[in-house]
């Protein structure tokens, strides 16, 4: 009896152990999207001190915004190759050097041009992180805990986006704007370091044929009965891939020849895409704008972004609480409401003629803290945790690419017309963003199945399981 009890002690230390391990690992991943919510969120600060520098025209100022999201798209189209040739964990530690590499150029930057290309190679970075962590956070993750440890990837870009705001508040003025840019290679450089320490994916080794490799991650990641458990579920996958000759991992093209597959793609990439038609980043790099616009100077519109930012974080760690209680879609159906409401209340700030009053002040910043509590508690996080969800292990990479892609697309041309829109009249811009809300919640009620507490291999098996 002491020797069966001694014994149930260490095996349960030794997957307390192993589950330490697996959680590190998604941390040291998922720290990476601090990046993308820094890089993202820091020059609408540092933008009010790089015009009058630089005396940028109002156009010259999008540019400088979305040349990050041009380099975004090309960053996210390549990274699901390279992800699925060379690994997760790979691509994301060449991603870390581009940060680097690119933090240095911005701070130097002696002029718009080399600005500009700074801000082009941050793009690639961002665009690879965007389309490679959740694929990474989603594979290592188990089935009963994935929602939860996947919003780690929006937790850390609405971590990103609030240091970004404490920066600007302090430090992004007059020259100090290239210490805000640059500062990003030191954390960059550190995540590198870190993933060093860490394994490649389970399911990427079991697609690449590495078997004996793939259970030695899960044996070192999860208690030994999750573990065999999990092997057994992949290994039958992978035979029946083999048996089928559907093995091989597909690239763009590849997704759309399978009549099954080009479904997949198309309900990502517009669920994908809804994610910034919501109107999430035009809030991101503009806030500062759109609250000095209704009445409030420059610096009290940083701080409101400064409280935006907490309010992000304290809603996304909500999300991971209870995305894997209460599913996904009734967070994303209900989300889109809220959001759609929230942005026709501003709306009605510009509508109005509301601007400069007590009246319009409270209401656009009740409004947008709404939006931002909502879309921080459903959307933001949420499409990450489902898109590698959406695609069978050989299509994975290359489906949240394209989908990643097609956002940051539509991402570019919102926040490249956006200051004009709302130089010219802000009101239409926002009852679109409103009245998308209403209509994407009726997308995800038709369109989207419910994943959650499901392994991945459940999901795209012919049988799938109920949830757990």
């Amino acid at each position: 009896m002491k020797r069966a009890t001694a014994a149930l002690g260490v095996t349960s230390r030794e997957d307390g152990a192993r589950r330490r391990r697996q959680r590190g690992a998604v941390a040291v991943a998922a720290m990476a999207a601090v990046l993308v919510g820094y890089d993202m969120g820091v020059i609408s600060g540092a933008l009010l001190f790089i015009k009058p520098e630089f005396r940028l025209s109002p156009l010259e100022s999008g540019f400088v915004v979305t040349t990050l999201l041009a380099g975004a798209v090309l960053g996210a189209a390549v990274a699901g190759s390279v992800a699925q040739a060379i690994g997760r964990r790979t691509t994301l530690l060449i991603t870390c050097l581009v940060y680097v590499v690119s933090s240095v150029l911005m701070a130097a930057a002696p002029g718009y041009g080399w600005l500009l290309v700074g801000r082009a190679l941050a793009g690639v970075a961002v665009g690879s992180t965007q389309s490679t962590v959740p694929t990474y956070l989603a594979e290592l993750a188990p089935a009963d805990s994935r929602g939860r440890q996947s919003t780690g990837n929006q937790l850390m870009i609405a971590t990103g986006i609030l240091i970004s705001a404490v920066v600007n508040y302090f430090f992004a003025r007059d020259l100090s704007w290239r210490w805000s840019l640059g500062l990003a290679a030191v954390p960059a450089a550190l995540i590198g370091l870190a993933l060093l320490r860490q394994s490649e994916t389970p399911r990427w080794l079991m697609l690449k044929g590495r078997v004996d490799d793939a259970r030695r991650v899960l044996d070192s990641l999860l208690p030994a009965e999750q573990a065999q458990r999990t092997f057994i579920e992949l290994d039958t996958a992978r035979r029946a891939d083999v048996d089928s000759n559907t093995g091989a991992s597909l690239n763009w093209r590849s997704l759309l020849r399978s009549r099954a597959l080009r479904r997949i793609v198309v309900i990502a990439t517009i669920f994908s895409m809804a994610q910034q038609l919501l109107g999430i980043n035009s809030i991101v790099y503009y806030a500062p704008t759109i609250l000095a616009q209704v009445g409030f100077g420059t610096q009290a519109a940083l701080i409101n972004t400064i409280g935006f930012g907490v309010l992000s974080v304290v809603m996304t760690l909500l999300c991971g609480y209870v995305v894997d209680r209460t599913g996904r879609r009734p967070l994303l159906i209900a989300g889109g409401i809220v959001l759609g409401l929230a942005m026709l209340g501003v709306a009605a700030v510009f509508g109005f003629h509301l601007l400069g009053t007590f009246t319009g002040q409270s209401t656009a910043l009740a409004m947008l803290s709404i939006f931002k509590a909502g879309y921080s508690l459903t959307w933001g996080p949420v499409v990450w945790i489902m898109l590698p969800e959406l695609f069978p292990l050989r299509a994975r990479s290359a489906g949240v690419s394209v989908a990643t892609s097609a956002q940051i697309l539509v991402t570019v041309a919102l926040t490249l017309f956006f200051p004009d829109l709302i130089a010219h009249g802000a009101t239409g811009i926002f009852v679109f963003f409103g009245l998308f809300g209403l209509a994407a919640a009726v997308f995800v009620a038709k369109l989207l199945p419910e994943t959650t507490r499901q392994s991945l291999e459940s999901l795209h098996s012919p049988e799938p399981r109920r949830p757990a």
